[in-house]
């Protein structure tokens, strides 16, 4: 726990003076402290993207990351200082509860980080995107040698310039801090709204954020987009509402800026950027201003998105199929890719590929219905939502504002049905909604005190006392949650809870590592690069007669799939 708030300590330093200097580049020094600190985080991101091009993101990066720090502390040496003690006014002036609250909270994140990771997708490709962007940047495409790295996300490429890797080897823990974050965030608008310095209602809604904790609490102990999405979100249509009902151009350029953001994290969240583009086109008397700068920071984010695309898949449209004419040498064979294609919207509804080739449009929908364990649940959840909260937006104050974060939704609901309807793509939505519906019911100063004081109890259960997850999960992996122990209060637990223990096969012109204790298909764990599973490597020779082959000795070249004979 130790060595990790020490590196968090590190992260925000860095963080915040980059993000004060986005915000002079901005011309927005009125910004949110918090969302300062996420502006820090895009601006390290788009950084580290460049450097992932020619360049490991490596302990060079980092002197040259620092170098800039410096550089930019010393230009705006001024509105750091104010930045610091903007911040530390808003903690010190929050109430005594409130002050315990936060701080029971960040104690129970650090020490959940600090336990052995819980997200499956942590053991198959998480640990490796990191590992490899960590050793050579961007490869040539990686995707022929593990699908899911094809996926290399804007969270991993700030986690992997932000593990320190070349100094220890078990920080992982981003996610965890954005949570903090999150939670910090909601509660100075709790604070505001309990103590009547601002009673707006958007404050009391996103202020319940922390509430939500107990189904986050698991997956933070791992370097989760999806975690980073949900934060993200959040923040975002709090700025939307309060923007929407009155102009300012701090709150408008946190919209723009963080949806860039998401989109770079995770290409679902890109129905977000449609709350800038309505905000834009609402004040455009004032927006029209800003559009150089909005046009510079959305072209540069779309041309890294793109060349990321293009070095690690092949393919400029990933994880879509690809335009025949525009593929490379290291693309995917088409077969796997639209093998893949085929494969992802039947396991989102549940289905095996010929069952939902076979089906009816009801029938796919009622196995989405009745999905087993959390996907059932959310997913029965987001149609009840979409059901009830028009009559509850009708009663509020910020009606126009909400209808059209309910279109965004229903939009966006549509187009996942249409391709793969997974929960986790539509969460921020769900979340939102039933924060809206629990303003309606906690109001009073008391009912939200014991609802926070709830919540605390009830994330901090499954971190000390093991919980079966049998009835919310039917993955195997995921049956027993992970908990602290005191052996973490200086050290965390390592990055995989599988041992390193792996074998060296030779596939002719390269050597793959794969692991002896990982049993699951994609699972590769934390051993040494090249990793791939056993299972999963004689699966493409059967079924796509394929094996993924380095394009050079240097791994850094990458791969691509060859054919057997």
């Amino acid at each position: 726990m130790l060595l990790i708030l020490l590196s968090w300590l590190y992260i925000l330093t860095i963080s915040s003076i980059i993000g004060v200097s986005i915000n002079r580049v901005l011309q927005s020094q009125k910004q949110d402290s918090i969302i300062t600190i996420f502006f820090g985080f895009f601006g390290v991101t788009l950084l580290a993207s460049i450097w992932a091009i020619p360049f490991a993101i490596n302990g060079y990066f980092h002197i040259v990351l620092i170098s800039i720090t410096i550089l930019l502390a010393f230009l705006n040496s001024k509105e750091i200082v104010a930045f610091w003690q903007q911040l530390k006014t808003e903690l010190l002036g929050l109430s005594t509860f409130f002050k315990i609250v936060l701080g029971l909270i960040s104690i129970l994140i650090l020490a959940q980080s600090a336990s052995p990771p819980f997200v499956i997708d942590n053991e198959s490709y998480y640990i490796q995107t990191i590992k490899w962007l960590n050793a050579y940047g961007f490869v040539n495409g990686l995707v022929n040698l593990h699908v899911f790295l094809g996926q290399t996300s804007g969270w991993h490429i700030l986690q992997s310039a932000f593990n320190f890797s070349f100094i220890y080897n078990r920080f992982n823990d981003l996610s965890a801090l954005a949570l903090i974050l999150g939670n910090v965030y909601a509660i100075f608008r709790l604070h505001d709204y309990i103590s009547k310095k601002d009673t707006s209602k958007g404050n009391l809604i996103f202020g319940l954020f922390p509430i939500a904790n107990v189904f986050f609490f698991q997956f933070i102990s791992a370097p989760s987009p999806d975690i980073a999405i949900y934060v993200l979100s959040f923040i975002l249509l709090h700025q939307f509402i309060l923007c929407y009902s009155s102009y300012t151009k701090h709150a408008f350029l946190a919209v723009v800026m963080l949806s860039f953001f998401m989109v770079f994290i995770k290409l679902t969240a890109l129905p977000f950027c449609l709350f800038a583009l309505v905000l834009y086109k609402r004040y455009f008397i004032f927006t029209r201003s800003t559009s150089s700068i909005i046009v510079l920071f959305g072209s540069l984010t779309l041309l890294l998105f793109a060349i990321k695309n293009i070095i690690v898949t092949g393919n400029l449209l990933f994880p879509l199929q690809g335009i025949e004419s525009l593929k490379t040498s290291w693309s995917l064979p088409t077969s796997i890719e639209t093998y893949f294609a085929n494969y992802t919207k039947p396991y989102a509804y549940h289905l095996t590929a010929e069952a939902f080739e076979n089906a009816s449009y009801l029938t796919k929908l009622k196995s989405w219905l009745l999905a087993p364990s959390l996907h059932g649940i959310f997913n029965k959840l987001m149609i009840v939502l979409l059901a009830v909260v028009p009559f509850i937006i009708a009663k509020s104050k910020n009606k126009k504002a909400f209808y059209i974060i309910y279109t965004v939704a229903v939009i966006t609901m549509v187009f996942l049905l249409l391709t793969s309807p997974q929960y986790r793509f539509f969460f921020p939505f769900i979340l939102c909604f039933s924060l809206l519906i629990a303003s309606k019911l906690l109001m009073h100063r008391k009912s939200i005190q014991v609802v926070l004081i709830m919540s605390v109890i009830l994330a901090a259960i499954p971190l000390f006392f093991k919980i079966n997850n049998q009835q919310i999960s039917n993955n195997k992996q995921l049956a027993v949650s992970s908990t602290f122990s005191s052996e973490y209060l200086i050290t965390p637990y390592k990055n995989s809870k599988y041992s390193e223990k792996y074998e060296t096969l030779s596939l002719q012109n390269t050597s793959i590592h794969t692991p002896n204790n990982v049993d699951f298909f994609w699972g590769t764990g934390n051993i040494p690069l090249p990793a791939l599973n056993q299972e999963q490597i004689d699966f493409f020779k059967t079924y796509f007669k394929v094996i993924p082959q380095q394009r050079s000795e240097n791994l850094k070249d990458g791969f691509y799939s060859k054919e057997l004979e």
